[in-house]
């Protein structure tokens, strides 16, 4: 028992520091930015491509996804009879991207690790979030709202999909998935704000928007 509570510890930690390397804001510091002193602000890859452009901000974007496959896919790969393994290391990997030590403990939105992190535990539920994000984004042309929503569909996805695939229901995934989208849903409540407000901006707009 007390190996077994070290291996968590250690996975959690480990997952953390590596969720917590803020990619895109070490991005736009080689373009010559401080995206806390930017556009929205946000230390993500949406800010990144909007004040660096698509040769920054699409390799921050990959590099968050990373931060959320890698450690889960290590925990799944080192502790196979552990199941709580990669649960955890998502977790942990989400929560670095969105509270960074490294920046004063604010970062990014966490949609982009969170969607890595989903990838390597249950790819179904990217494709569904995904889908839903695509539709939603281009009916509104508000990616908060298409991220926001996607965190949403992760959500409910999570109790239909045992239900149609006829696998048992794992109570404890569908607890982190509502954590993980609670805590997107937190970090873009800036975003909600201005969405109700009408002042959040659009893709290819130049107002302000989250990262």
């Amino acid at each position: 028992m007390e190996m077994k509570v070290l291996i968590y510890v250690g996975i959690v930690a480990a997952s953390f520091l590596i969720g917590a390397l803020p990619f895109s804001w070490f991005l736009g510091r080689m373009a010559g930015i401080d995206l806390r002193r930017v556009g929205s602000g946000n230390p993500g890859a949406t800010n990144l491509y909007r004040a660096a452009g698509a040769r920054w901000g699409i390799p921050g974007f990959l590099l968050d996804v990373a931060k959320g496959v890698t450690p889960v896919a290590a925990a799944q790969w080192l502790f196979p009879h552990l199941a709580a393994a990669g649960i955890l290391a998502a977790a942990a990997a989400i929560s670095g991207h969105i509270w960074t030590p490294f920046l004063g403990f604010r970062g990014g939105k966490g949609v982009a690790t969170a969607a890595g992190a989903f990838l390597a535990l249950e790819p179904l539920l990217i494709l569904i979030a995904f889908a839903v994000f695509l539709v939603v984004v281009a009916a509104t042309r508000y990616v908060s709202l298409g991220s926001l929503s996607a965190a949403v569909a992760v959500f409910v996805a999570s109790f239909a999909l045992p239900l149609v695939s006829r696998r048992p229901v794992d109570p404890y995934f569908i607890v982190f998935c509502g954590v993980c989208s609670a805590a997107i849903v937190y970090a873009h409540r800036r975003n909600i704000s201005r969405l109700l407000a009408g002042t959040e901006s659009k893709l290819g707009g130049r107002k302000k928007d989250g990262g």
